[in-house]
């Protein structure tokens, strides 16, 4: 019996240990980063041509650098947001 024991112990897989923990994406990198590069991705790179034309390059930098400052500030309140709030039982 205690051979079959052995046998089934070296082949049998070890489960998760409590003190396992899945490792999240956090703040920065589930939240921020992806919302940072979807809005810069829709305003910055779709519309740059666009803007060049009609603005020239200083109206077009000035324009980026404004947009940037938006992107960032929604950002960083979607992140706040996301983290600090509890979520509720439901649907």
């Amino acid at each position: 019996m205690a051979r079959w024991q052995s046998l089934a112990a070296r082949f049998s897989r070890p489960g998760p240990s409590p003190d396992d923990h899945p490792a999240g994406l956090g703040t920065f990198a589930g939240v921020f980063t992806p919302t940072v590069l979807t809005i810069l991705g829709a305003i910055m790179y779709l519309r740059l041509g666009w803007v060049v034309g009609n603005a020239g390059l200083l109206g077009a930098i000035i324009i980026i650098l404004l947009a940037h400052l938006i992107t960032v500030s929604t950002g960083l309140s979607v992140a706040s947001i996301a983290t600090n709030t509890r979520v509720g039982a439901g649907g």
